[in-house]
This record gives C-alpha cells, sequence and structure tokens, in this order.
C-alpha cells in the first residue's frame, strides 16, 4: 500500500525579512522497523555552519537559519513516517514546516497548530512541578525516597536521594519487552489498557538494578519518573495531571495543551499515529492507533505551546533561581552506555527534566525528546533562547524515537551544514 501527501504541505521561514513558501514531496508506506523508547540524541560529525551575529550562552555563534536545510530534514524520512511539523522561534530567525499527511486515508495536510502525544517530555513537567514543590520546602531533593513513600521500593534497595529521580542517577531498574507489549500486534491489542503506576515501578523493581550506588553514574530511563509521579500525588493529594494543570498548563495559559489521565482521543486538528503491522504474505499494513490509554507520559500539546512553556520555563516564570539552578545541573558522573549513540561521549548530560547536547558547530542546546505509539516529538533551544526548535512527527516504527531524522531536524535548525543530505536522501525526497 502507498499514498501521496497532498502537494500543499509547506515550509515558511521569516529571516532578515523575506518569507518563502515551498511545496513539499511525495511520501510513501513504511515497513516495521526496530523499536527504541527514550534514547536520547546523539551528535553528528559534520563541518561547522558559517555564523551570523547571533551567539548562544557558550560564546559559539548561531548559524544563519537555513530554510532549505530544515525543508530537506522534514522531507528525508518519507519511507517510515506519514507526518512531520516543526516551528522555529526566537529573535533570530522564525520558521514552520509540514510534510507529509494527517491522514493516509483522506491525504488532509498536517495541520500546522496540531496537536501531538508528548510521550517522555512529560518529564520535564513533573520535573518542574517536584522542584516547585521543593521550592515550597514540601520534599528535600537531598533525602530519599523511601522516606516519603515507604511502601514502594524493596527493602534491600539502599538509600535513593528524590534529586536522583530526577536527574536519571537514582539506579532503578526499567521495565523490558516482558512487562509490556512491545511487537505491532501486541501495540495495536493492548493500546487501551490500563498501567497505574504503581503497577509499573512494582514490575520494575523486579529487575535487577543497572548499578549500585544511587548519584554515582547516569541511565536514562522511565523508572525514576514513575516514582516522581507518585511522590507528587503523595506530596499533594491530587494526580500529577491535576498539579501540572494548574501550576503549568493554567498560568501559563497553555491552552492547546492537556494532561489527560484516561480519555484516549486527542481534541482539537490532529496528524493521526500509525504502526506498520506484518501481514501474512509478508508486506505490511499501517493501523491507526490514534487513541490509546494516555498511560504515564500521555500529554498533548502543540508546538506553539511548548515554545511558551520552554521559554517561560528558561526564563524562571515557573521556577525561583535555586530549584532554576537544577535545570542545568548536569551530575559529573560517567554515563551507562554501551551504544554508539552517545552525545556526552561517556559523562552525563541529563539534568532535571532536560538533556544537555553540544552540536558539531559548538553550539549546545537543551531539551527533551519524547516518543510514544504513533508519535515522536522534542523541544530544544539555546539556553539564551535566541533559538528555539519544537518538532513532532509520526513514526510508523511503534515507539522508535528514529533517530537519524531527529538529529536531522536537530541540525538543520542549529548546525544547518551538519544536516547535509546523502544521495539517496535527496532521491527519496524528490522522487514519485
Amino acid at each position: 500500500m502507498t499514498f501521496k501527501p497532498p502537494s500543499s504541505n509547506v515550509g515558511t521561514a521569516t529571516t532578515a525579512g523575506r518569507r518563502r513558501r515551498v511545496p513539499m514531496a511525495a511520501l510513501a508506506c513504511v515497513v516495521l522497523g526496530a523499536v527504541a523508547l527514550g534514547t536520547a540524541v546523539p551528535a553528528v560529525a559534520a563541518p561547522a555552519a558559517r555564523p551570523s551575529a547571533a551567539a548562544d550562552t557558550t560564546g559559539n555563534r548561531l548559524p544563519e537559519l537555513d530554510p532549505q536545510a530544515l525543508r530537506h530534514a522534514l522531507s528525508s524520512a518519507p519511507d517510515r513516517v506519514t507526518g512531520v511539523l516543526a516551528r522555529v522561534s526566537g529573535p533570530d530567525g522564525h520558521w514552520t514546516g509540514t510534510y507529509g499527511t494527517a491522514d493516509i486515508m483522506t491525504g488532509a495536510p498536517v495541520p500546522v497548530d496540531g496537536r501531538f502525544r508528548l510521550g517522555s517530555v512529560t518529564k520535564t513537567f513533573i520535573a518542574t512541578v517536584m522542584l516547585q514543590l521543593a521550592a515550597e520546602d514540601r520534599v528535600d531533593l537531598d533525602l530519599p525516597v523511601q522516606r516519603y513513600l515507604p511502601d514502594v521500593l524493596p527493602d534491600s534497595y539502599p538509600p535513593i536521594p528524590v534529586r536522583t529521580l530526577l536527574n536519571f542517577t537514582s539506579s532503578l531498574p526499567e521495565l523490558t519487552p516482558d512487562d509490556l507489549p512491545t511487537t505491532p500486534d501486541g501495540i495495536v491489542e493492548h493500546r487501551f489498557d490500563n498501567h497505574p503506576l504503581p503497577e509499573l515501578v512494582a514490575k520494575a523493581v523486579r529487575h535487577e538494578r543497572p548499578f549500585a550506588e544511587p548519584g554515582r553514574m547516569q541511565v536514562y530511563g522511565a523508572t525514576g519518573y514513575y516514582v516522581a509521579a507518585m511522590l507528587v500525588e503523595h506530596l499533594t493529594g491530587h494526580t500529577y495531571q491535576q498539579e501540572i494543570t494548574t501550576r503549568i498548563l493554567q498560568p501559563l495559559h497553555l491552552r492547546d495543551t492537556t494532561a489527560p489521565q484516561t480519555d484516549t482521543t486527542i481534541p482539537g486538528p490532529h496528524s493521526h499515529g500509525y504502526i506498520a503491522v506484518p501481514r501474512p504474505d509478508g508486506g505490511s499494513q499501517l493501523v491507526d492507533i490514534t487513541e490509546q490509554n494516555p498511560g504515564a507520559g500521555g500529554m498533548i500539546s502543540t508546538t506553539a505551546d511548548l515554545d511558551r512553556f520552554l521559554t517561560a520555563l528558561f526564563r524562571g516564570r515557573l521556577l525561583p533561581p535555586t530549584e532554576q539552578a537544577e535545570l542545568f545541573d548536569v551530575p559529573h558522573v560517567p554515563y551507562l552506555d554501551d551504544t554508539t549513540d552517545d552525545p556526552g561521549q561517556g559523562n552525563a548530560y541529563y539534568s532535571a527534566g532536560l538533556m544537555r547536547a553540544t552540536l558539531p558547530n559548538g553550539v549546545t542546546v537543551w531539551g527533551k525528546t519524547g516518543t510514544t505509539f504513533g508519535y515522536t516529538n522534542g523541544m530544544f533551544t539555546t539556553r539564551d533562547l535566541r533559538r528555539r526548535l519544537v518538532y513532532s512527527f509520526n513514526p510508523t516504527t511503534g515507539g522508535g524515537n528514529d533517530l537519524a531524522l531527529v538529529t536531522r531536524i536537530l541540525s538543520a535548525a542549529f548546525a544547518p551544514r551538519a544536516s547535509h543530505l546523502t544521495a539517496d536522501d535527496h532521491l527519496a525526497e524528490h522522487g514519485s
């Protein structure tokens, strides 16, 4: 099965007083790929980009905004995504673009104001609420989790400081494919299942911890944030979704952002999410999985709302100075990673709810990636907010973060010359 999106999908840039509109290319169906939940963005080796007058807070100068590189990035994975949406904002240029289709049945274009599921970007919101509670003296980040939640972790565990939950140094184990379905058929069949936080934690702690002493190493995972969300609920008497809503969404007037607890739908305009399910004949078919249980990473937002949230967070509107510093305090510990996609090159690169990435041109950005079935997204900015990026796309590989596409989009926004296309990419974009 193949399909083509409407030719009306465009990229619009505003830079140096010029606006350009360029039609996007055709898109085809995808076969099933690997699932890689919660993987971070790798660095890419490439020549430095031509500088402009702006500079990030590390002193490295930002390259000029390159609409062509952004358009190429969005259209560089036609075989494994159905739709892509990106927004670049800030004093150093604006650009919005879409690629593909929101609905493979109707061919409707990807809406620029479309909603999408956040997945692990929800962690940044949870971390912000936790830091607010610390500022209110309702939790001490240096005290062990067991003091607040005495019956959640096994008695054999050492004291695990609350702070380590937020910066991924807790040593808590993660869920495995044996705990939750990860095959395409299993995802489709069980996408409406509800998994309460205590159940997820109870399943995770049956596995071996990745390292012995909390705070001594960093490894990305979700269990620490399940426990953090439980801690929010214990301290406040409200669900963590309610606390996110009253503490962040309402004060910032993020009207297109929701933190649903059980609602399986996406309100407002949105692109559909799909997963490629194998057929008996050896091919595959795309199954619509837009509606699903929101789960522990179930927030829904838009590129405009995430840009507003990121701006408010970095300007200190949500946290006082002491807690604000936690957002940029990356532990000086090794990162536990046995892959080649380690942007920290063996060192930690996550802080409380954010990750730090230095691109090949020396520009450092902060942000967070997220993925859930049918939806992958991220938000990144230079620390001075001069250039900000929010993107979302619809992978058909289940929960895969599609590191190649994430890297292309990130590089196109902040290091355009690192996002150059190969000949095959060029043919994929311009072919029929």
